[in-house]
């Protein structure tokens, strides 16, 4: 080979970019217990979790370079761990986006920072936490605790235990849980058809809409400081209803029944039943607004 060809192979090796030419494509999959506890560590990026019919956890995904180092541990058993560690320079230039398949059963634990972490087609249990990303799950889990400091988190669930938590993340909820809860402190809680038997929704300073039926027997709580509280029922609704508000007005479009003052610690209080009862909806608010409408 002549000088100069060699010289010119070696410009074009210096001058290509350095993350392309460490770039680690990840294709894995190790056997391992259909009821296995799983836990995935990926701060920034993406993680997307799929459950399937297989004894298999299996891995894809692109790890740029700069973005960290790929590890894994167990296998064959009952415990898994894997993920994406960050720079022994603790300077993470790039993020890493993972697809993980678990078995359908599983016990799946995933921690982000400002990676977003997406769940489908899962019957086990979850424990997920981001700091800024969202969190997305859809399926039936055995039960889920979802929590993130500024990110969004949305599930479409049929599940018998929920629990979601954010400092300003908004939440939204659709499906059905015997027991959820969720609890904000400056986000939004939007509930949407959501079946249960016991449903506790709080915000600090956020808004709380619940839209959807309330069923016979459970019992729905909604406690604001000062954000909003809208609730929206169907004509057919059978509940007691006590709303207490301290500063903020008080609108039923429910009954006739209007709102009364509380003289002994001032503030407003309405309360009232709509046909038969068996359901009980408790609403509490000291600076926001309630308003009861039906759907």
């Amino acid at each position: 080979m002549r000088p100069i060809t060699k010289v010119c192979m070696l410009l074009v090796a210096m001058l290509a970019p350095a993350g392309l030419a460490a770039q680690e494509r990840l294709d894995r999959r190790i056997p391992i217990a259909s009821d296995a506890s799983i836990r995935i560590l990926n701060l920034a990026g993406s993680i997307r979790v799929t459950g399937w019919n297989k004894d298999t956890l299996a891995v894809r995904g692109i790890l740029p370079g700069g973005a960290g180092k790929f590890f894994y541990m167990g296998g064959k058993g009952r415990v898994a761990k894997l993920g994406v560690d960050l720079p022994e320079s603790d300077n993470r230039e790039q993020s890493a986006d993972l697809e993980v398949f678990v078995p359908v059963r599983a016990k799946v634990w995933v921690k982000a920072a400002t990676a977003d972490i997406q769940i489908s087609d899962f019957s086990g249990g979850l424990d997920l936490y981001s700091v800024s990303g969202v969190i997305r799950v859809r399926g039936t889990p055995q039960q889920v605790s979802a929590e993130s400091m500024d990110g969004a988190v949305d599930l479409v669930v049929t599940t018998p235990f929920a629990r979601v938590k954010t400092a300003s993340g908004n939440i939204t909820l659709s499906g059905s849980a015997e027991d959820v809860s969720a609890t904000t402190v400056g986000g939004t809680v939007e509930v949407r058809d959501q079946g249960f038997q016991r449903a506790r929704f709080e915000s600090v300073t956020g808004n709380i809409t619940y839209t959807g039926p309330v069923p016979k027997g459970s019992s729905l709580t909604l406690e604001s400081h000062s954000g909003s509280i809208e609730v929206t029922v169907p004509a057919a609704t059978e509940a007691e209803i006590d709303v207490n508000s301290f500063q903020g007005e008080i609108r039923n479009d429910l009954s006739s029944v209007k709102p009364a003052p509380v003289r002994e610690r001032g503030g407003r209080e309405l309360s009232f039943t709509l046909g038969l009862g068996g359901a009980d909806i408790s609403i509490r608010n000291f600076k926001g607004n309630v308003v009861l409408k039906r759907r």
